[in-house]
């Protein structure tokens, strides 16, 4: 087994497949990485492909790894039978891959785009998921000049805000951290209970901003700007990443079940339809627990108003 590191990209016919690779090559480059170009069969030996698209995407692929080659980046060709879900993540962990790159829509029709698999894959996979948008620079992946973390009261967000200060210290670039405060479900809009939560909000945006400040010092990073947003969460993330130019989203999430994420809906998701940057997506198996010394002291209104967002949480 090599020492290099190893980048999986899981590939389809689409557009989207040579940016994509090309992108993930860049970043072994810098990692002096390898990266296998993963193909899926269906479980009955019928490629997710057709035969001609098959042979012309090999084709392309050939043609990246050459290129790739040349740059002293080793690209392989892998063909796996199951679907992208299971097989992907498996390969990943078996090989103690270091990340998987990829696209948006990876996997879905050509007439009906989604983002439904990369979001899958990003639940299930043993590593980190770096999702890019359909339209990316892929000659440089790596300037990172501003991050963004989307942080919370889980565990989840404790390992992204700790990944996005990492890489925020080693590429030099500016590390913002964003907490969105919704109501909680039970809230009911009228009266006095409206009133009173509404004035509220200053107070608690203050007091998280001033948490947030010091989970960055205590991880090196005294530069770091705390944003705290009200209404909707993947509104806020990516309104915050497009107003401040970012390179990079950063979340944590939890494993969920597609039918959770139907009825009580999922940031994620929502975050990766609309992002037009790549974002890193840290899975966590106890994601979904509280961050045990992560919550401000004398916050009880703030924790009634976490525990309404906990549903929708990444």
């Amino acid at each position: 087994m090599s020492n290099r590191s190893l980048i999986i990209v899981p590939v389809d016919s689409s557009q989207e497949t040579e940016p994509t690779v090309q992108y993930a090559v860049s970043i072994a480059k810098e990692r002096d990485a390898d990266v296998h170009a993963v193909q899926v069969v269906r479980r009955g030996g019928t490629l997710w492909l057709a035969p001609e698209n098959e042979t012309s995407l090999r084709a392309r692929l050939r043609a990246l790894g050459q290129a790739a080659e040349r740059e002293g980046v080793f690209v392989r060709i892998v063909t796996l039978r199951g679907t992208p879900e299971r097989i992907i993540p498996a390969y990943a962990q078996l090989n103690a891959a270091s990340l998987l790159v990829v696209a948006r829509h990876y996997g879905s029709s050509r007439l009906w785009r989604t983002s439904a698999i990369a979001s899958r894959l990003s639940r299930t996979s043993p590593v980190p998921v770096l999702v890019v948008p359909a339209r990316l620079d892929a000659a440089a992946p790596l300037s990172l000049n501003h991050v963004v973390a989307a942080v919370n009261f889980t565990v989840a967000s404790a390992l992204a805000l700790r990944a996005a200060a990492d890489l925020s210290k080693r590429h030099g670039a500016r590390l913002t951290l964003l907490h969105a405060m919704t109501a909680p479900e039970h809230m009911v809009f009228s009266g006095g209970e409206a009133a009173h939560f509404v004035r509220g909000l200053p107070a608690d945006a203050k007091v998280l901003s001033e948490w947030l400040k010091r989970k960055a010092m205590a991880l090196g990073h005294r530069d770091a700007e705390p944003v705290v947003v009200t209404g909707d969460a993947p509104l806020g993330i990516i309104e915050t990443a497009t107003s401040t130019a970012a390179d990079l989203i950063v979340m944590g999430v939890a494993p969920r079940t597609r039918i959770d994420e139907v009825v009580f809906g999922s940031t994620l998701r929502a975050v990766l339809r609309r992002a037009t940057q790549p974002v890193l997506v840290l899975p966590v198996v106890a994601g979904a627990y509280e961050w045990i010394d992560g919550v401000p002291d004398d916050t009880a209104r703030i924790l009634s108003i976490a525990n309404g967002m906990t549903r929708r949480a990444a």
